[in-house]
């Protein structure tokens, strides 16, 4: 009974939680990707920051971006470079741990 309790609290706290409008400014979100609506991508050999940056510098065009992370597997001499992803549009977020997104600045989720 008390398992059942916790389980639904759970859902209900992570239901109110993606229902709240969240400012654009402060949304950055793990293990989501927002595939679509690119409109150009570069490689980066820095962070996830650095990608939500650029996107806030090229608004209003740029609405959304997806950080790709470079694989953990590589072998090589030299780690591959992660990919930024700018996007026109605000895809609809998917669940993948290769990916850190983010909705540009002044914009709202609702």
């Amino acid at each position: 009974m008390h398992l059942r309790y916790l389980v639904a609290a759970a859902a209900f706290g992570l239901a109110s939680a993606l229902a709240t409008p969240v400012s654009a400014n402060d949304f950055f979100a793990t293990s989501i990707d927002r595939p679509g609506g690119d409109y150009r991508s570069f490689d980066t050999f820095d962070d996830a920051q650095a990608c939500r940056q650029t996107c806030n510098r090229e608004l209003p065009r740029c609405r959304a971006w997806t950080y790709v992370k470079p694989p953990t597997f590589w072998h090589g001499l030299q780690q591959p470079p992660a990919r930024c992803w700018l996007k026109a549009v605000v895809p609809r977020a998917r669940a993948n741990p290769c990916c850190i997104s983010g909705i540009s600045g002044g914009q709202r989720i609702d």
